[in-house]
C-alpha cells in the first residue's frame, strides 16, 4: 500500500552513498514521500547539544556526523521518485532567527521543526532550554514565538513537539494566532485528552502517531477509539530514522491493522498528509 511518513529523522553516520540504496528500499515499501527533520543549524560544543537530545541517543551523536548532514539537499536528488519535504531542526536555533529562516526557506526548506522543551523532562530524559540556554519559560516562549512567525510569514508549517500536559496553553495560543498555518503537534502532543481539544477547536492543528507504537500496543481499542472519531486530522507518523526502512513498514503495518478500516486508513496515510501540505491527492486503494 502505497504511504507517507510525517514524521523521519534524516540522521545517519554511514556514508552518503548508502542513501541511494536506503531510498530505493523506502520506495520498494510503498513509501512516496516524507517530512525529513533535519539538524542544519548546531552548536559546536557538544555539551550544549547533548543537552537538546534525549540521552538515549548520545552515543550517536557528533559533531562529524552532524557536518556530514546539515545541507541534505544534494542526498534529496538521489531520492526521486520519493518526495522529501525537508523541515529544519530549528532547537539550537538562537539568534538572527529571522535572516536564518529567510535563509533557510530560500534553500528549499519547507517547514520549521521545533523540540519546545523549556526545563528538564524526566521522560524524554534531557536537560531542555534552561539548562542548554540559560533560559527563563518566559525567554523560551518568545524564542519560539518568534520562529513560528518567521516560518508562517514564509508559508512555512510547523511540527512543534511539545507536552501538552505542561505546555498546552502556549501551543494552543501559537497555533490561534497563526491560522493560515499548519501545525502538526506529533506524539499526540502526550495527552490525547488536550490534543482532541486541538483538534476539535483549532482547524490548522494536526497530531501524529510517531513514538506511540508501544502505547498503541498496550492499549489498542482505547487508541483505536481515538484515531477513528479524530480521523480527519491524524497523520502516520513512525519516528524512525531515514535507515530504518524496516521500522518504518513495521509501524504502517501495526496503524493499518489497528484501525482495520480502509477508508481511516487511506485518511492516516495519504489524504490527511496530503492536505497537510497542500498536495495533489492520491487515490485511495485497498490492496497492497
Amino acid at each position: 500500500m502505497k504511504f507517507y511518513d510525517a514524521h523521519i529523522h534524516f540522521y545517519f553516520s554511514f556514508p552518503p552513498e548508502d542513501l541511494k540504496r536506503i531510498f530505493s528500499q523506502l520506495s520498494s515499501i510503498g513509501l512516496m514521500g516524507f517530512n525529513a527533520l533535519v539538524f542544519a543549524e548546531f552548536p559546536h560544543d557538544m555539551r550544549t547539544v547533548y543537552k537538546m537530545v534525549p540521552r538515549v541517543f548520545h552515543n550517536g551523536i557528533s559533531l562529524r556526523v552532524l557536518e556530514m548532514q546539515k545541507d541534505p539537499f544534494p542526498y534529496f536528488a538521489w531520492a526521486k521518485p520519493l518526495k522529501i519535504i525537508p523541515f529544519v531542526d530549528s532547537r539550537f536555533m538562537v539568534s538572527g532567527i529571522e535572516e536564518k529562516m529567510e535563509r533557510f526557506k530560500e534553500t528549499g526548506f519547507q517547514g520549521l521543526k521545533l523540540l519546545y522543551v523549556p526545563e528538564a523532562d524526566d521522560f524524554m530524559q534531557m536537560e531542555g532550554m534552561a539548562d542548554a540556554f540559560g533560559w527563563s519559560l518566559r525567554e523560551s516562549e518568545a524564542i519560539t514565538a518568534r520562529l513560528i512567525d518567521s516560518a508562517s510569514s514564509l508559508g512555512m508549517c510547523v511540527l512543534l513537539h511539545a507536552d501538552l500536559r505542561r505546555y498546552g496553553d502556549f501551543v494552543k495560543e501559537m497555533i490561534v494566532s497563526h491560522r493560515s498555518t499548519n501545525f502538526n503537534i506529533p506524539h499526540f502532543g502526550f495527552s490525547r485528552k488536550t490534543i482532541a481539544h486541538f483538534l476539535e477547536t483549532c482547524p490548522n492543528c494536526y497530531t501524529d502517531t510517531s513514538g506511540l507504537l508501544h502505547f498503541m500496543e498496550e492499549d489498542p481499542l482505547s487508541y483505536r477509539d481515538f484515531i477513528q472519531e479524530y480521523q480527519d486530522r491524524i497523520i502516520f507518523g513512525s519516528d524512525a530514522f531515514v535507515h530504518e526502512p524496516e521500522h518504518i513498514d513495521a509501524c504502517r503495518k501495526f496503524v493499518e491493522r489497528l484501525v482495520d478500516k480502509p477508508e481511516t486508513v487511506h485518511k492516516l496515510i495519504c489524504k490527511n498528509y496530503e492536505e497537510f501540505h497542500g498536495i495533489q491527492p492520491t487515490a485511495s486503494t485497498d490492496s497492497d
